[in-house]
């Protein structure tokens, strides 16, 4: 299953004992597939840990008005067993994967949910990250990304320094050309046409920051969080790029 390096989780690290030694727990969702003309919906995800202890997933798809859809709940047991963790060092991964047939055209939320027990008194740890999946088979028989849900992200956002770049990729229906602005600390801001990534439904920007050759856009004005937002075809998209010395 192809993982996005997207980072939509919320990650909460409890306890001032083990948790302090680093234990995390986060969930990243691959792009989600749409079938027409069925409006049938895969959406791929991997939970990742450092704790062995068992977990509770629970999937929520909810549609435009905050109806609830589709509900589910599972347990990942613990350890490295069939139906366990895949153990890759400290790291501890589990890959899900939710499934919905029969969906009308609309725009819908997927959340997630993982509880995984806390251990030597500490508390439980709990992550929730929610995905867009538009469903459009209607207007997919001539648009391709019609049923492409937005997500932006930035490859190494939490290790960019202020003297470094930023590579920017992004996907949706944004049209051939998608607009999109950065603004930031101080005033800063800067806007470019950026063109879609051949036949895909995908965008990719290079945001230099010591020269301008090659890029779309240059400079910024000292580490923050800097936010870019993406707008094409009547669909916008916002996400953050955050800058450190």
């Amino acid at each position: 299953m192809r993982k996005a390096a997207a980072v939509l989780a919320i990650v909460l690290a409890a306890g001032p004992a083990a948790w302090a030694a680093g234990t995390v727990l986060s969930l990243s969702f691959a792009e989600p597939i749409v079938t027409c003309p069925d409006g049938n919906v895969s959406a791929g995800y991997t939970i990742s840990t450092t704790a062995a202890a068992g977990a509770t997933v629970t999937e929520t798809l909810t549609n435009a008005s905050n109806v609830t859809v589709a509900s589910k709940a599972y347990t990942i047991l613990p350890g490295n067993v069939p139906g366990g963790w895949t153990f890759a060092g400290r790291t501890k991964a589990y890959d899900g994967v939710f499934e919905y047939s029969g969906l009308v055209d609309g725009t819908y939320s997927l959340q997630v949910c993982v509880t995984q027990a806390g251990s030597n008194g500490n508390e439980n740890k709990f992550v929730c990250s929610t995905e867009t999946i538009i469903v459009a088979c209607a207007a997919q028989v001539v648009n391709p990304c019609a049923s492409t849900g937005p997500h932006g992200e930035v490859v190494g956002n939490d290790r960019i320094g202020v003297n470094a770049a930023a590579q920017m990729q992004f996907r949706g229906d944004f049209g051939p050309t998608a607009f999109v602005e950065i603004t930031g600390p101080n005033n800063f801001y800067r806007s470019a046409s950026v063109t879609r990534n051949g036949d895909s439904c995908e965008y990719h920007a290079n945001w230099k920051f010591t020269n301008d050759n090659g890029a779309d856009f240059y400079g910024n004005n000292g580490e923050g969080v800097y936010t870019v937002k993406v707008s094409g075809n009547n669909n916008t998209l916002e996400f953050s790029v955050t800058l450190s010395n």
